[in-house]
């Protein structure tokens, strides 16, 4: 069966998906997840301007969404979701090692595009690590379909 360009970056994904996991990193996927990162910076928003006699920086880092967007402090959030309504589109993964942020982009070609070069730029700005996850997908995959008799 010939696969197809969106077969193939999904192949990728899971692959870079369990790389990250194997390797005890924590990640999302900026494709899934990027409005639970919006979501979890608007409640916080929300918290601070109903009991505003705790810290920005307190909310954030004792957010119950900190695994969502990996941030400790209120600067260092809204920077990052500045940043993402900027350039998530440009990224497929958010991943955190030793709490270092790390953009990821996957790749079955090696190709960036124009965009993704810019956004690369701007998260080496704000200090942030860029990698690309390139896995060889092949043009086919080869598949049997076997037929089950019996009574079930």
């Amino acid at each position: 069966m010939k696969l197809d360009i969106d077969d193939k970056k999904a192949i990728v994904e899971i692959l870079a998906a369990r790389y990250f996991a194997q390797q005890n990193w924590k990640w999302i996927s900026l494709k899934r997840d990027v409005d639970r990162i919006y979501k979890s910076f608007d409640e916080l928003v929300d918290q601070y301007n109903a009991y505003p006699y705790m810290s920005k920086d307190w909310y954030v880092e004792n957010s119950a969404s900190k695994n969502i967007h990996l941030c400790n402090k209120w600067d260092e959030l809204k920077q990052f979701v500045d940043f993402l309504k900027a350039y998530s589109e440009d990224f497929d993964f958010l991943v955190s090692n030793n709490n270092r942020k790390m953009f990821c982009i996957t790749t079955s070609d090696g190709e960036i595009t124009d965009t993704q070069k810019r956004a690369i730029t701007e998260a080496r700005n704000m200090r942030c690590n860029v990698f690309v996850f390139k896995a060889n997908v092949p043009e086919e995959l080869d598949f049997e379909l076997l037929q089950v008799g019996g009574g079930y």
